[in-house]
Order: structure tokens, then C-alpha cells, then sequence
């Protein structure tokens, strides 16, 4: 991925925020790839999250991490499937309700959560310091900029 496109260098470049934290999103996601593989770990770094919440939360289904994480169903459904098909992730009736598939994780997938566990505290901690370096704690300005936008939409910011 180039570092710039004709978006930064555009007189309206300013308009094109969208594009510019794209590559962001992408640069890290990349990076993140190359350094979770570099510690053996096979979680996508996408599917984090979902990780995450299966390690964290008792009879967690693919509908609550969709709805926790923000996500569409269908997202959250191909995550699951795809950590199922890693070995990490597994899936069992629900205790009281047959139609709920609770997800688990696999002594594989335990052993990969322990050790995502221990990397994003380094990865919080080489955050931090870009953070630092920028002057600006992005993904605190990433969910101002979020409640902002929901609470004067941009058609209100232009007047129409």
C-alpha cells in the first residue's frame, strides 16, 4: 500500500478523510499481521476482537459480538467460521435455548488467546508512544470525531 495517493495532494484534500483513515486502518492491520505472525500467534488480526469477546464472555453467541462489537451479523457469522476452521473456536447448544450456538474456545484457541493477551499489551504500549510522537491520542480523537459526526451530522455542518 503507497503511503500517499492524489487524495493528500488534491486541493480538497481535507474532504477525503474517509480514504485517509482507510489507509490507516489497512497500514495497521498489515503490520499487525507481520507481528502477530512473528510471535506464532494465527488469529487474524481483524478477528481480535471477536477473540476477545469468546475468551471473555460466558455463553457468548456470533449475534452478541455482533451486536457488541458494532458489527453486521453476517461479519461476526464469517469471523466465527473462519476461527472454527483455525481450530481455535468451537460451537455447542445452548444450555437452555437449543437455537443459540454458544462459542467456545479450543485448548488451541486458549493458548492463542493467552498469548494475544500479552501482545496487546505491547501493542497498546507501541501505541502509546506513536500517540506521543503524534501529539494525539488517535483513537480517543477516532471516537470524538464518531459522537461528533452522530450528533451534527456532516448535511448539518454544511446547512442543508
Amino acid at each position: 500500500m503507497q503511503n500517499s495517493n492524489i487524495m493528500d495532494t488534491h486541493p480538497l484534500s481535507g474532504a477525503f478523510l474517509s480514504n485517509k483513515l482507510l489507509r490507516l486502518v489497512e497500514t495497521i492491520a498489515d503490520q499487525g499481521e507481520v507481528l502477530l505472525a512473528s510471535d506464532g500467534i494465527q488469529i487474524p488480526p481483524r478477528a481480535i476482537s471477536t477473540v476477545l469477546m469468546i475468551g471473555e464472555t460466558k455463553d457468548v453467541t456470533a449475534a452478541d459480538i455482533a451486536g457488541a462489537l458494532d458489527q453486521p451479523h453476517q461479519l461476526a457469522t464469517q469471523r466465527v467460521a473462519l476461527l472454527i476452521e483455525l481450530g481455535l473456536v468451537t460451537k455447542r447448544p445452548h444450555a437452555t435455548d437449543s437455537r443459540r450456538k454458544v462459542l467456545e474456545l479450543t485448548a488451541e484457541g486458549q493458548a492463542q488467546y493467552a498469548r494475544i493477551m500479552d501482545m496487546l499489551g505491547h501493542i497498546r504500549a507501541a501505541m502509546d508512544a506513536l500517540y506521543e510522537e503524534l501529539g494525539c491520542n488517535l483513537a480517543d480523537m477516532a471516537v470524538k470525531a464518531v459522537d461528533a459526526l452522530n450528533d451534527r451530522p456532516l448535511i448539518a455542518r454544511i446547512g442543508k
